[in-house]
């Protein structure tokens, strides 16, 4: 699985990958267009500068000859240098590399914005400190032409003394900056284009890898499942011969759960021997006896399917008990594995050392570097949060699995006591149903008050009592369905009366809805219930056993919405006769 996973992520880092290359690379690019650009502006604005520095100077001495030659030989001299022209504050061209356009009023579109410029921008009487200014403006030349090509016009003024004469204009063809733009982009859009077949290429061999290994471990997995289910659905069929072939499994968790299912099969299938043998023998026995001994036998058979229900039950607790005991341990080496990794120990050393080295590389921007270094600080705090959460997570599931362990030992405790008479701690006993009812508890919000007393232990079947002190809890937090989940309130009471010394009071009362006297009267009568799913069997079974034990059970509220309480009164001197099937200790 992990592969499969390694096969399906290795495209996508490869194109996140690929995405910050082509954003570094257009960066680089565009910074290489700005050199080019301002390197050409450099060169240019020395150059205007310097000319109008002379034409200055000319012009002063009225050296017009001058002018036109020096613009006519600048042009011959540097290819990249289009036109040259000296232009007057009324656009009156006074020297041009263009003999024929001498003289002539200068009336085009970027004309006009030379002479704007004049009026708007430069100054019409300058100071000995002052610096000229060069300004740059780019305009396409042969529109419709083959040779088409953008100029870019370097304009700087020209002073005679300290009074603005005119603008020194001087166009640089763009064509070679072009050129190698042109030439940078193509060269990386080659290499884009590569490197992505490349990476496509790649990526669709590992994703192919990952599908055929995907799909032939899902196979084997379903195939598993597939005989699992087949094995399960036998047996609920009643077919208890039935066994789960572990040959044909390939999980360790579903090996250990057929052996666990075909441990229970086999336990099910002598129970079932054994009761059927059971009731057999009852059968006979029953046909043998009289018409007197007709109830006695109907109690025999009753003692004899629980006893054997229970035996069964037995089995079935120790086989989850089992599974859940390897489980447990997994979860239990995979907490102390994850902390002892070394990648929380050794990861935030190796990434400080990376955060050192980030200063020392200069083709990273600050802004980049800064950024790096938030990323790197945030990396072990990450994952260490992540680890936390894990690991809490995990301690939760092992918590929850060591409860269901103690229920599960709990329920097989009072499944071996049935029918037992004992002397019996009915605190502890009050103890253990609230144990076996604990997720129910708190999944109500149910706050829990106890109120002991000191009393004596009684003489009694421990697995009968929990039933009835199980139903009464039940009731109670059932009962307080429609109250507000932070007010619901159970209150355990257990003490001996004064005026009764010997019986011992247990009572269970809750803030839940309550009843009225029309209720009281019917509650513990068979078949009556206020559930809409109940029985109406609970507390009327409940009331007869504690009645047959010299005990009793009472119940009151003060009115319907102001809750109930229910009271089980048992003898401290229970000396009742043992019944046929029952074992006194």
């Amino acid at each position: 699985m992990n592969l499969v996973l390694l096969c399906l992520l290795f495209p996508i880092a490869s194109l996140l990958f690929l995405h910050q290359e082509a954003k570094f690379r257009d960066a680089q690019l565009q910074r290489a267009i700005h050199q080019m650009h301002q390197s050409l502006e450099n060169r240019s604005g020395v150059l205007v500068r310097n000319m109008a520095l002379s034409a200055g100077y000319a012009v002063s001495g009225y050296d017009f000859t001058f002018l036109n030659n020096m613009v006519r030989q600048v042009v011959t001299e540097d290819t990249e240098i289009k036109y040259c022209l000296i232009m007057d504050t009324h656009s009156k061209t006074i020297a041009h590399s263009n003999q024929k356009m001498v003289g002539t009023k200068l009336t085009g579109i970027r004309d006009m914005q030379a002479a704007t410029l004049m009026g708007s921008t430069f100054p019409s009487t300058i100071s000995k400190e002052y610096h000229p200014q060069v300004h740059f403006l780019e305009k396409p030349v042969n529109q419709e032409g083959p040779d088409r090509e953008s100029i870019m016009e370097a304009l700087t003024p020209i002073y005679n003394g300290a009074k603005l004469y005119g603008v020194l204009r001087c166009g640089f063809s763009l064509n070679k900056l072009s050129s190698e733009i042109q030439t940078a982009k193509t060269d990386w859009a080659v290499r884009t284009r590569q490197f992505k077949l490349s990476l496509a290429s790649i990526a669709g061999i590992l994703f192919t890898i990952g599908v055929v290994i995907a799909a032939i471990f899902t196979r084997l997995f379903v195939r598993s499942m597939q005989v699992v289910s087949t094995g399960v659905s036998r047996v609920a069929q009643g077919d208890l011969d039935h066994k789960i072939h572990s040959d044909r499994l390939v999980c360790a968790e579903l090996l250990e759960f057929s052996k666990s299912f075909n441990a229970m099969t086999v336990q099910l299938k002598i129970s079932r021997e054994q009761l059927d043998e059971y009731s057999k023998s009852l059968e006979h026995k029953v046909a043998e006896r009289t018409k007197e001994l007709k109830d006695t036998q109907a109690n025999l058979l009753q003692q004899a399917h629980e006893a054997g229900m229970a035996e069964m039950a037995v089995g079935i607790l120790h086989n989850i008990g089992n599974a859940i005991t390897p489980a447990k341990i997994g979860l239990f080496t995979l907490f102390k594995h994850m902390g002892e990794k070394p990648l929380l120990r050794s990861l935030p050393a190796a990434l400080n050392e990376i955060a050192e080295l980030l200063p020392s590389l200069s083709k990273l921007s600050d802004k980049k570097k800064n950024r790096l270094q938030e990323i790197i600080g945030l990396i072990p705090e990450t994952i260490e949060e992540e680890y936390i959460s894990n690991a809490e997570e995990i301690d939760r599931i092992r918590d929850k699995l060591t409860h269901i362990e103690s229920i599960i030992t709990l329920q097989m405790q009072y499944t071996h006591l049935f029918g037992v008479i004992e002397n019996v701690d009915i605190r502890q006993v009050v103890e253990d149903a609230l144990t076996l009812l604990e997720d129910a508890l708190k999944k109500r919000s149910v706050h829990i008050i106890k109120n002991y007393s000191d009393v004596p232990s009684v003489r009694i079947e421990r697995s009968k009592l929990i039933q009835v002190i199980v139903n009464l809890i039940k009731n109670s937090y059932e009962a307080m369905e429609n109250t507000t989940r932070n007010e619901r309130t159970l209150v355990l009471s257990i003490h001996r009366e004064k005026e009764a010394p010997d019986f011992i009071d247990l009572s269970v009362k809750d803030n839940g809805i309550g009843f009225g006297p029309e209720e009281l009267k019917k509650l513990f009568t068979f078949g009556y219930t206020t559930k809409t799913k109940g029985s109406g069997f609970g507390l009327h079974s409940c009331a007869n056993y504690l009645i047959a034990r010299n005990g009793s059970l009472t119940a009151h509220s003060d009115g319907p919405g102001k809750g109930a309480e229910f009271t089980v009164r048992l003898s401290v001197n229970n000396t009742i006769a043992s019944t046929e099937g029952e074992r006194i200790l």
